[in-house]
């Protein structure tokens, strides 16, 4: 399968799996038990340029495709989804967001460091009052002098130890006109504050929690795009990290059926090897034929996202039936291990653990579904351009 990928591509998948078997696996069953990812492997990712993977060239990043950072972070998922999770909001979200509504001076000053590490970045947009309905968000920025004040909080921002916040939030222009714009936040502005992580299911390795405003000041360099539109215009790169969140849903069915199938190959079960026990069979093929369908939706979703044919839908038919299969797919795998699946000492339940959490961030699967219905009953679709900014917020 994939065997269209170019000489680029199979170099990074290889240089991504390499990582992963070396670096990350040694420290992925720590990294959900710590919910913590080590300093060092942040540094490690960094020094091998993956977060500026998805960065132009010109802004210090490798202007590698999405399909190339859907294979990277597929092979870093089969090791540990929570740290492949944590780098795609570095490599695609973030930056791609910047990209697409910063000014010059906005990319220059944020994509370098952002490719290189040094500046980690985090997205913010789930409410209280309303995850992606934004019509009942009420963080908002008013004018205040030549800039804005913005108050109020968000839910499940996955932050880390981020710097620089991306927030989506109500605005008002100086003439009175109100929208949804995108605001450049500095952990260390006056007002912002950051609360204890929460503790979560799975995905533990990537830090998420609330975070506050308090009256903070907003300078006009600060606003991504247009004040009033900002929030709604960034669709490529919201799509692009749909594409990059699902192949880490299906880098953990991977690496979960990986470890289950060479644990039945081992094991005797009832004085016969397991494998030979025809449900046992069945079950690994049946996750074996599910994980190839949903590897050949996903990349051929990507290939059309990267050459600007991908209907605007595509991505939420990704999100929503990669993400179901593939809990499913680890859920059942899970029961092949009997008593040690639900001990932590085998590593495997992170699997099923992540995939549920994968399931539903990013939107969950009923979310998805409802726009995909409604694309089918309006008859209305568009194409999503990789380096478009698209006004119109469907």
């Amino acid at each position: 399968m994939l065997d269209w990928l170019s000489d680029d591509q199979r170099a990074l998948r290889d240089m991504a799996e390499t990582f992963a078997r070396k670096e990350v696996e040694p420290l992925a069953n720590q990294i959900d038990i710590d919910e913590h990812t080590p300093d060092s492997l942040v540094t490690k990712a960094a020094e091998l340029g993956l977060y500026g993977l998805y960065t132009p060239v010109e802004y210090g990043g490798s202007g590698a495709d999405i399909v190339s950072v859907c294979l990277v972070c597929e092979e870093l998922a089969k090791a540990s989804p929570a740290f492949a999770g944590m780098l795609t909001v570095q490599i695609v979200l973030c930056p791609k967001t910047v990209e697409l509504l910063g000014s010059e001076e906005q990319k220059q000053r944020i994509l370098p460091k952002a490719a290189t590490g040094e500046m980690l970045m985090a997205y913010s947009q789930s409410e209280p009052s309303g995850a992606a309905n934004v019509a009942s968000h009420l963080t908002r920025a008013v004018p205040d002098g030549n800039g804005w004040r913005l108050d109020g909080s968000k839910l499940f921002c996955t932050q880390g130890t981020a710097q620089t916040y991306l927030v989506m939030c109500k605005t008002r222009a100086h003439d009175g006109r109100e929208g949804y714009g995108c605001l450049i936040v500095e952990r260390s502005d006056e007002g912002f504050s950051v609360a204890p992580y929460e503790h979560k299911l799975g995905w533990r390795g990537t830090n998420t929690g609330p975070i506050a405003f308090d009256n903070v000041r907003i300078d006009p360099e600060d606003v991504l795009g247009d004040i009033l539109t900002g929030g709604f215009s960034h669709r490529a790169a919201n799509h692009a990290n749909l594409l990059a969140h699902v192949s880490t849903s299906l880098g953990c069915a991977q690496g979960m059926f990986d470890k289950t199938l060479a644990y039945v190959k081992e094991r005797r079960l009832y004085g016969r090897d397991m494998a030979e026990l025809q449900p046992v069979s069945y079950w690994l093929a049946e996750a074996h034929a599910k994980i190839a369908a949903c590897r050949a939706l996903l990349y051929e979703t990507a290939r059309n996202f990267d050459d600007g044919t991908m209907d605007a839908a595509a991505g939420n038919v990704c999100k929503a039936y990669i993400g179901d299969t593939c809990f499913e797919v680890c859920a059942k795998l899970l029961q092949l291990w009997g008593g040690s699946g639900i001990m932590d000492s085998t590593g495997v339940n992170r699997y099923m653990r992540d995939a549920k959490a994968k399931n539903i961030a990013e939107g969950a699967s009923e979310m998805h579904y409802a726009i995909i219905a409604n694309q089918l009953f309006t008859g209305v679709a568009s194409l999503v351009r990789p380096s478009a900014i698209v006004k119109d917020a469907a």
